[in-house]
Order: structure tokens, then C-alpha cells, then sequence
């Protein structure tokens, strides 16, 4: 492996630990650093950005309206994008009946987003993945500088309203554009009723946004549940 490898830093969300994935890499001789991303999985050098999922997570995300919003904000922070999806997403799609929608989306991402996809059979193999990456631009490029591209800046009332409103799961810029034009403030949307933002929303993302405006805050030094749990609990 080579000096310039070895020194070669890979930024990852700390959600991926449970992956496996970060000490892989580690083992590999990465510089593996952990820290919350406010977009992607990874972040390696030539401004680089990769978003994992599963097979079943890409057609979750896809239905539940995630996919496409997680994308756009993806293309707007950075010029090189991979999506790495790990599993056999044509059974997975096959067993749903749903391939026709799944190769058009993915066809979607390629054509109209540029978006880089590889498929993964498994966590070990998106390591290895991710570690070839890396090692391919540095040899190419000469450096193994990483950038994380933070949140936008934002200079007025208007463009603080769309990041807080579009920072919830599966609304972009555009539906929260449409939010805003229908409640008018940012309190009147977070004080509404579930039926006013299912109106808007839809029931899946509707039912997810109450979800997080009505639970309470958990500290680092508990362990965050999921949106599913609480959505598990409360239909009990």
C-alpha cells in the first residue's frame, strides 16, 4: 500500500458505525474520521460524495418520497456524487412488483441527476469499494485533501425559512416552498394539525414530521430510537 494511501483520510457519519464498514476501512489503512455529516455517508478526496443504502432502503426511500429530495441536496453541495447501493435490488424489487418503477428511478438518477451508481454485495464489499476510490484519486490527482461542504449560506429571512422547513425527512426545497406558501410562518407549520400536514404532505412524510416536532429530546449519552420505533410505539 502505498505512502500516499496510508495517509489518506475518509470523513464518515457517525450513524455508519453500525455498519462495520468504518473499522474495515480502518483495517485498510484509512484514516477513518467520524463525524455527524449533514448530507451523505462519505466524504473522500477529489470532492467526492457517497451515499449508502441498502436495496430495501433505495426502494423505501423512493416510495416514501426521501430519495429524490436526499439527491438534489447531495448535487447541490457537491459536483461528484456515488450512490452505492448494497444488495440485490432486483429481488427486492422483483418481489414487490415493482421494477419498472425502480429501473426508471435509477434510470432518473443517471440521466437527469449524473449521479454515479455502484453496487455492493455486501458491507465488507462497499469497504473495499470506498477504499479503491480513494485510492484511485489520490494516485490520479496527487493529494488526498478532503472537503466537507457545510450548510449553505444563508442572508435572509426567506432562505433560513426554506433550510429549516426542507431539513425535514422527505421535504426538499420545492415542497417547503409550498408549505411556506401555505402556512405562511414556520410556527404555524410546526403548531398545525396532523390533518393540515397530512393535506399538504401526504401520510407517510406527514406522520413523520409530527413525530419529530412531538418527541422529546434525547442527549448524545442515550441511545437516539428511530423514527420507525416511535412509529412502531405509537400504533400500539
Amino acid at each position: 500500500m502505498s505512502l500516499g494511501l496510508e495517509k489518506a483520510r475518509i470523513y464518515v457519519d457517525y450513524r455508519e458505525e453500525n455498519s462495520g464498514i468504518p473499522g474495515i476501512l480502518e483495517s485498510l489503512g484509512l484514516i477513518v474520521i467520524r463525524e455527524y455529516l449533514e448530507i451523505g455517508d462519505y466524504i473522500i478526496p477529489g470532492d467526492i460524495i457517497i451515499e449508502r443504502k441498502t436495496a430495501e432502503d433505495y426502494i423505501n426511500s423512493l416510495y416514501d418520497g426521501r430519495l429524490f429530495d436526499q439527491i438534489s441536496r447531495l448535487r447541490e453541495a457537491y459536483d461528484n456524487v456515488i450512490l452505492l447501493i448494497e444488495g440485490d435490488i432486483d429481488s427486492i424489487a422483483s418481489i414487490r412488483g415493482r421494477e419498472k418503477h425502480v429501473y426508471s428511478s435509477l434510470a432518473s438518477l443517471i440521466i437527469d441527476f449524473d449521479i454515479k451508481i455502484i453496487p455492493s454485495s455486501s458491507p465488507k464489499n462497499s469497504a473495499f469499494i470506498l477504499e479503491a476510490l480513494t485510492r484511485r484519486v489520490i494516485e490520479s490527482k496527487g493529494g488526498g485533501r478532503v472537503v466537507i461542504h457545510k450548510k449553505p449560506k444563508l442572508e435572509t429571512i426567506r432562505d433560513w425559512q426554506l433550510y429549516i422547513v426542507s431539513s425535514f425527512p422527505g421535504v426538499g426545497l420545492k415542497l417547503a416552498d409550498r408549505i411556506l406558501e401555505n402556512f405562511k410562518t414556520i410556527e404555524a407549520f410546526c403548531t398545525s394539525s396532523y390533518a393540515e400536514l397530512q393535506r399538504i404532505l401526504g401520510e407517510k412524510r406527514a406522520e413523520k414530521v409530527k413525530l419529530i416536532l412531538k418527541t422529546p429530546y434525547e442527549s448524545e449519552s442515550r441511545k437516539s430510537k428511530s423514527l420507525e420505533y416511535f412509529k412502531n410505539k405509537n400504533s400500539h
